[in-house]
């Protein structure tokens, strides 16, 4: 039997279309990647990465392959333009109008221009409705903290932090392993490694280091353990918004 390459093609383009569909949809309404891998979020046995890394991937072969359809096309394809374009005034206006809507949806995107702001404005609301899943974390991205950085922040040791982990039933590499890698090697998530370590040591339930965490300055509201001053300027986060100035302590609640 003869294989048919446009076949191929067009069979492959379709294949890789349902794909990237169905994987753009999915990304459209997942967390952000921050929430994603602090908590472990899986979607149909697949990461936040590994949808990502599915979609990027689709993208790319969809591109070859549609260019490799075109070119295997490309006769019937500019034969078909040169005979539609000389059709008459209508099907010019027809093309003209194709043209105007593509620019518009690629212009109303970038200036953020409405229904399109809204499509983004949804993906927002639905990113958001997945923070409080992850409203535990020391700073954003602390999966990617070293143990050793991790115990810095809350003025411990690497040695304290890793012996409670141990204690814990956790196999801990090293001081200079991830959070996330820690995680992983023991099949749990950065969120189950952090609540650990919120257990051994109750006082760091709420205290965050901002110069170690990498972040913005976060001084600590009248919500905060012990209502203690912050570094810098912040918002507090406990009930109140306090603002710490330097190693004054002054704040301001809302």
């Amino acid at each position: 039997m003869r294989f048919s390459f446009k076949g191929f093609t067009s069979l492959l383009l379709f294949a890789v279309f349902v794909g990237l569909a169905w994987s753009g949809a999915l990304l459209y309404v997942s967390p952000r990647g921050r929430v994603a891998n602090w908590t472990g979020w899986t979607l149909m046995g697949l990461t936040k990465d590994e949808w990502v890394s599915l979609h990027i991937n689709l993208a790319v072969l969809f591109i070859i392959a549609a260019a490799v359809h075109l070119i295997l096309n490309w006769t019937m394809f500019w034969g078909y333009i040169k005979k539609k374009a000389g059709l008459g005034l209508n099907l010019k206006w027809e093309m003209l109008a194709a043209a105007i809507l593509a620019t518009v949806v690629c212009v109303g995107s970038v200036r953020d221009w409405p229904p399109f702001s809204a499509v983004i404005a949804w993906n927002q609301r639905i990113k958001d409705s997945w923070e409080p899943g992850a409203s535990d974390a020391p700073a954003p991205h602390a999966e990617e903290f070293t143990l050793e950085r991790l115990a810095s922040s809350m003025s411990l040791s690497a040695d304290e932090v890793a012996k409670a982990l141990q204690d814990e039933g956790f196999v801990v590499p090293g001081a200079s392993a991830l959070i996330g890698q820690i995680a992983e090697a023991n099949g749990t998530t950065p969120q189950a490694i952090y609540a650990a370590l919120r257990r051994r040591f109750p006082q760091i339930a709420h205290a965050t280091s901002a110069n170690e965490m990498g972040g913005k300055p976060m001084g600590q509201g009248p919500g905060a353990k012990d209502h203690q001053p912050g570094k810098g300027w912040g918002k507090g986060r406990g009930l109140g918004k306090g603002m710490g100035l330097g190693g004054k302590g002054l704040k301001a609640g809302d």
